[in-house]
This record gives C-alpha cells, structure tokens and sequence, in this order.
C-alpha cells in the first residue's frame, strides 16, 4: 500500500464527520424556526393546554359540556400583524370618544328619532334639489286622540326658496292594520334645470322657475308584516316661469309651450313587499316595489296619461365576513305614457341626477318619457353609529324600450358615511362624482 493511498482513507472519517456535523447544524436550524413559528403564531393558550398542542394527548374530561366557553389569547405574531389597525384605531380614540360622548351626553336622542310626544328639531339639507336648506321640524304625537300624529316642515334655502310640508296621520284607521296620512305642500324652487335626452350636452340646458300648491291623502293597509297596500290621490297645481338665469348665463330659451299654469288630480296603488333583515343594520334580504299612477288636466283636455315605476333592492352579506359588511343594490325602472292621444308635462317624465340616483350629476341632469337605474354599494362598519359606503350608480333615460343600450349608461362614484341609530338610519353625507361635475350630499333620508 503506498502513501497515497493510505492517507485517503484515513481522511474518509474526517470528512463523514463533517457532513454528520453539517446535517446535524441543519437539523437544529429548522428546528429552532419551526419552534419559532409555532411559537408567533399559535395562540398562547395552546403552550398551556397540553391537549391542546399535543394530538396524542389524554382524551378531554367528556363530563364538561362542548359549548362550555373558554378563552383564547393573541399570539406575539397575531399582534405583529394587527399592528396597522392598533395604530389607526389609537389615532382615531379621540374622535370616535367625542362621537361617543356627543351621541350619549352632548345631544340625547338626536339620532333616535322623534322622543316624546312632542318637540322640536333643526332641519339642514345640502345636495338635494335645491343645493341647501335649513328650517325646524315641529311634531306632536299625541295631538287630539292616543293614535294621531302631526309634523309641520319649514325649510329656506334662499330669498326665494320656500317649502312647507303639513303631515297628519291617524294610525289604526278603520282596522288595526290601516293608516291614513293627509298631507298639503307649498314650495317654490327657482333655477330648475331643463335638458332632455339621454345623450343631451350639459351646455344646452336651460331654466325655468317652478311654484307648486300640493295636498294629497293616502290610506295604507298592511297585508302582512311584510307585505302592504297603499291608496293615494293627490291634486297639484303647478306654475312654470321663466327664470332669471336664462339671461344671465345667456343660455338657450325655455320652451314657451311650457309656461303655463297646470292642475293635476292623481290617483294610485302602490304594493310593496319587504323582506329586508337586520336591526340596526340591514344586511339581507329584499324590498319589491311596485306603483301606478293615473292622471289628468282638470283645467283642459292637454294631459292625460300615467307612470308606473318598479324598485328591487337587495341586500347580501359578503360570505366569510361578519355580516355587518354587506353589499346593497337597487334596480329602479319609472315610465309615463299618454292616454287617448293626450300628452304628459314635461316635469311628469322621469329624470335622473339627484341626491337618489346619479349623484354625481347635476339636478335633472338627463330626462324622458322612461328611466332606468342600478346602483351597487358596500357598507362597511365604521364605529357602532356609522358606515363607511362606497358606491356606483348607472342610468340612462329613454323614449322606447328599444333604445335602451348597454353602451348608453351614465356613471356617477363616490364614498360616504351613514350614522346608524339603535333604530336604523339615521342620515347620510356623501361625496359623488362623474365625469361633468361633483356633488356634497348631507340628508336626513336614506337612498333606499
């Protein structure tokens, strides 16, 4: 054997025990990072309960009952992870305290609606038809008999806009599922936007002045918890004029064969299933609406004709979710034809753009003789007493169904918050967007 060789073998063990050593470094690594894992990211309760962290472990005690609660702790890589929101949540302390303390100290029972059998309440609307507005809601409960009620609004939104709104309501009426509402307006709303067509630009529009008188009686019955009836007749007398913004803005002529003077008596049903869930959030469930409405000129034989409108909303829990986070939609169809060769005024077609449909268009923005509206939105929790709403409405207004196309929807986009009270809504402030303008919502009343 000569020296060579010899000195290869005697290095063999030499080199096995590094590799032996090398396995073993190996071994210790992985498993001081499995450790490691199981450590950051097992709940801490799993290192006491030994048959919790040990599937071979004893059987448990079978005497202790299964939905016997117990707790779990946060592990060392569950707070890791929920870092971010401990920091939005410790930024946000003081805000959501001084909500807290506004809603239970500040201004009890704001957002609970009307407490009490009588009072008074500030009103302030921004983004509706007439941009803003501000009056005082009086109401009394109790007003002459235990089953009546009363509300007078009065809202200013300017020197010359004015609306008052008288309700009376007499529940229980003529059975113990019926209601009866009579109700009277007056209003007058200056610089009402006028554009007709779907595909009609923004610089074509002109105005007009609007001044109506208003009473109308309602009888509901409900069917079911779900299910109801509602009867209505109305008469209105409406005064269109000519507005001062035509000239001011140099915009095109309002239509002479609109300045007129009209009274119209209406009559109706509307029938309504709602099978919408959840206190104070709805969060499943649907709502079907459905209305007819005829009317007449009780001044001349000019109009005659009725609408007709159906609504679906529909509100899903997003699966895997608390149900809290929840999407709403609406489908909205309206319609008005004429009788007998008569025709319908132009403020009886259906128009889209307000603080409803297309919020992020102007007032009125597109109408015609049919209208048609989806909107999507997804409410998210944001404290107990508010939402964050993201949403998207689509709509177009039409003349036949046949016009209807998919590439002729207008968009409009945006985000909000809505305070919830114990009860449900309670009123809503959104930003909307489209592509012409941008809009601030601030209303007492739900979109739907």
């Amino acid at each position: 054997m000569n020296t060579h060789q010899a000195s290869t073998k005697k290095r063999y063990p030499i080199r096995n025990l590094t590799r032996i050593m090398v396995l073993t470094r190996i071994t210790v690594i992985l498993t001081a990072f499995v450790c490691t894992l199981t450590f950051l990211f097992l709940p801490n309760d799993s290192f006491s309960n030994p048959a919790a962290a040990n599937s071979f472990a004893a059987p448990a005690d079978t005497t202790r009952s299964e939905n016997e609660p117990y707790t779990s702790g946060k592990s060392l890589g569950g707070h890791l992870l929920a870092l971010p929101s401990y920091l939005f949540q410790w930024s946000t302390w003081p805000l959501e305290a001084g909500f807290k303390q506004a809603e239970t100290n500040l201004l009890p029972y704001l957002l609970e609606g009307e407490r009490g059998d009588y009072g008074v309440f500030p009103l302030f609307e921004l983004g509706g038809a007439t941009g803003y507005s501000y009056g005082l809601l009086l109401f009394h409960n109790r007003p002459f008999y235990q089953n009546h009620s009363a509300r007078i609004e009065a809202l200013f939104g300017s020197s010359d806009y004015n609306d008052f709104d008288f309700d009376y309501d007499i529940n229980r009426f003529l059975s113990d599922r019926g209601r009866l509402e009579i109700e009277a307006t007056y209003g007058n709303s200056p610089d009402r936007t006028f554009l007709f067509g779907n595909d009609a630009p923004f610089s074509d529009r002109s105005f007009f002045d609007r001044e109506d008188i208003e009473a109308g009686i309602r009888y509901g019955y409900s069917m079911s918890d779900r299910a109801a009836l509602l009867f209505n007749a109305d008469y209105l007398r409406r005064k269109i004029t000519q507005s001062d913004r035509v000239t001011e803005e140099n915009a095109p002529a309002f239509p002479t064969t609109f300045l007129t003077t009209n009274s119209l008596l209406s009559t109706g049903i509307q029938v309504s299933l709602d099978n919408a869930r959840g206190v104070p959030r709805i969060n499943r469930g649907y709502r079907l609406i459905t209305d007819l409405q005829w009317s007449r000129s009780l001044m001349n034989n000019r109009f005659h004709y009725f609408n007709y409108r159906a609504e679906w909303n529909q509100f899903i829990p997003i699966p895997f979710l608390p149900d809290n986070r929840r999407f709403a939609f609406k489908g909205e169809l309206r319609k008005a034809e004429p009788l007998r060769g008569k025709e319908v005024p132009f403020f009886e077609n259906p128009s889209l753009g307000s603080s409803r449909d297309l919020r992020g268009f102007s007032t009125d923005r597109f109408r015609e003789s049919g209208s048609l509206l989806f909107t999507l939105e997804y409410r998210y929790p944001l404290w107990d007493f508010s939402d964050v709403v993201l949403f998207i409405d689509e709509g177009q207004v039409f003349n036949k169904y046949s016009d209807i196309g998919i590439n002729d929807f207008h968009t409009s986009y945006g985000f909000g918050f809505h305070l919830i009270s114990s009860k449900g809504f309670a009123f809503r402030s959104e930003f909307a967007f489209s592509r012409e303008t941008s809009r601030f919502i601030l209303l007492i009343s739900p979109n739907f």
